[in-house]
Parts: structure tokens; C-alpha cells; sequence
């Protein structure tokens, strides 16, 4: 059983902790307050013997930052994200690092997270009224609650 993904502090990862009710964590470095509170995260699920499989939505910039903390904890397991446009258009955030084919990566290079940002990219895509940014409605026709 894994879950974390939607939790986002310490004190909302303690339960699961406690009670011994998951087997992964999976912190998102975006909702969790960034690269320290996950940290803090990963120290508190080392402590009880559960290893993180971190989530990521918030693209390259949050996985480059969820990167640099995968490749500093004890009980990393794997790393769920999206990739190459699929939240950031294309060319607005240049990542310093690639995916193989088996799906590993290396540690991101360069200075900070080590992803450039277009800033002119990013200017024509804030003008693009087809781009603009709209809560997502977590709900089915039905009226049930639904993820994403």
C-alpha cells in the first residue's frame, strides 16, 4: 500500500507512520513545501523503515528539485512523474538531465536545481489565452470525487 502524494507536511504523514498502515511513502516535493520538508519526511519515514517513492506534478522544476532529494535519502525506491511538456510547454524550463530508456536518471547538473528558464518562452506562453491556468475540477460527471 503506498500513499503520501496529496499529504503535505510531517504531521500529515505521521498517522500512516503510527498506525503502520503503508508499506511506500510518497511525498510531492511541490505540496510538501519543497526539498527541506520532504527531507524532513524522508528522515521521519526512515525511522520507521518505510521507503519513499516520491510523486511529482509540478514539472521539471519540481522534479529536478524531487531528483536532488531522491539522490540524498537512505529508503529511496523509485520516482513517479511527468515528463517533457506534459505540465510546462516544451523549451520554457530546460532540465540538465535525460531519462534513459529504462527510465533512469541522473542527478540534475548546473547551478540551483540545475534547470534553465526561458523567460521569453515563458513570456509567449502567459500571453497564449488557450494556456491559461484553471483550477482543475476533481470531480466525475457523476458528481463522485476523482484525482487530477
Amino acid at each position: 500500500m503506498a500513499t503520501g502524494e496529496r499529504d503535505r507536511t510531517i504531521w500529515g504523514m505521521v498517522p500512516y507512520l503510527q498506525e503502520r498502515c503503508i508499506d511506500i511513502l510518497q511525498p510531492d516535493v511541490g505540496h510538501t513545501g519543497g526539498i527541506t520538508q520532504m527531507r524532513k519526511i524522508a528522515a521521519l519515514a526512515e525511522a520507521y523503515f518505510v521507503p519513499l517513492a516520491p510523486h511529482n506534478t509540478c514539472s521539471e522544476l519540481g522534479l529536478s528539485a524531487s531528483l536532488h532529494v531522491a539522490a540524498s535519502i537512505p529508503l529511496f525506491l523509485i520516482h513517479e512523474a511527468y515528463l517533457d511538456g506534459q505540465i510546462m510547454p516544451p523549451g520554457v524550463a530546460r532540465k540538465s538531465w535525460e531519462t534513459d530508456a529504462a527510465g533512469d536518471a541522473l542527478l540534475p547538473q548546473g547551478p540551483g536545481l540545475g534547470v534553465e528558464v526561458d523567460e521569453s518562452a515563458f513570456e509567449k506562453v502567459n500571453a497564449d489565452p488557450g494556456r491559461r491556468f484553471r483550477w482543475p475540477t476533481p470531480t466525475a460527471p457523476d458528481g463522485a470525487v476523482r484525482d487530477y
